[in-house]
């Protein structure tokens, strides 16, 4: 039986079919490429502290103090200056990262969490006496391309590689 229009029952819930499938498809799609852009956000924070934390060492000839700090945290590591990490950079002589960005947590798992309370966070360590860091970081994707894997990966003063660093 055709309706007003000239269309049968079947023909509309075909119709009907199709259209929730190429919305599904598109919501899909909006996902996927909301989540390449936050690893991509993380990633790039996270090469933007290592660049600053090189800055840091050459001038004071050590990497900053921190056991499992969480970076971007206001009341201990929103700024990095030539004193290491702290929450006011204004009595600083020098400032190396005036806003220490902090992880974007929308899409993680929760495997990198540091601080008291415990967050999820890019998770500073120095090592080494000074003369190295890590920070483990975690990515909701691969990216294969610089060899980083979806879930916990570490950046140290030698680059950015997946999985937790070798000690």
């Amino acid at each position: 039986m055709k309706n007003k229009r000239g269309f049968t029952l079947v023909e509309i819930l075909v119709i009907v079919a199709i259209i929730a499938l190429v919305t599904t498809f598109a919501a899909v799609a909006v996902n996927s490429a909301r989540s390449k852009q936050r690893d991509a956000t993380r990633l790039s924070n996270v090469r933007q502290i290592q660049s600053a934390l090189e800055d840091s060492f050459n001038e004071t000839n050590t990497y900053p103090d921190g056991t499992l700090l969480p970076l971007g945290d206001a009341t201990q590591s929103v700024c990095l200056g030539s004193s290491g990490f702290s929450s006011d950079c204004s009595s600083e002589d020098s400032v190396f990262l005036r806003v220490v960005p902090e992880t974007y947590e929308d899409g993680l798992d929760g495997i990198v969490t540091c601080g008291e309370p415990a967050r999820r966070a890019f998770c500073y360590s120095v090592r080494d006496d000074g003369d190295a860091y890590v920070i483990y970081f975690e990515l909701e994707n691969a990216f294969s391309p610089v060899g980083l894997q979806a879930g916990v990966n570490c950046a140290t003063p030698d680059g950015i590689e997946a999985g937790t660093c070798s000690d």
